[in-house]
């Protein structure tokens, strides 16, 4: 399945831990997206994810299911870690 990344801005503390939790367990649990990585910063209201869709409007259908506004959806196609770059 293709990964995606994306970008997230809200008000600054307008989501909680426990709402992070929330999502993390419904991505984990949903038959359609996977999540992989994220990225937040919930005192500045700034969150990057990484996930897997079968395209980039099942994403972002996903996210306005849950209620999390999206600035963004890119394909990833190169991945890195630590200095060592591969194919996404």
């Amino acid at each position: 399945m293709p990964t995606y990344m994306s970008s997230h801005k809200v008000p600054p503390g307008a989501i909680s831990r426990d709402q992070v939790n929330q999502l993390a367990t419904a991505a984990l649990s949903d038959p359609v997206v996977q999540p992989y990585r994220s990225f937040l910063n919930l005192s500045e209201g700034t969150l990057f994810c990484v996930m897997e869709a079968p395209d980039r409007q099942a994403l972002a259908e996903w996210f306005q299911k849950m209620q999390v506004p999206c600035e963004s959806i890119s394909p990833v196609e190169l991945e890195g870690e630590r200095g060592i770059i591969h194919a996404g």
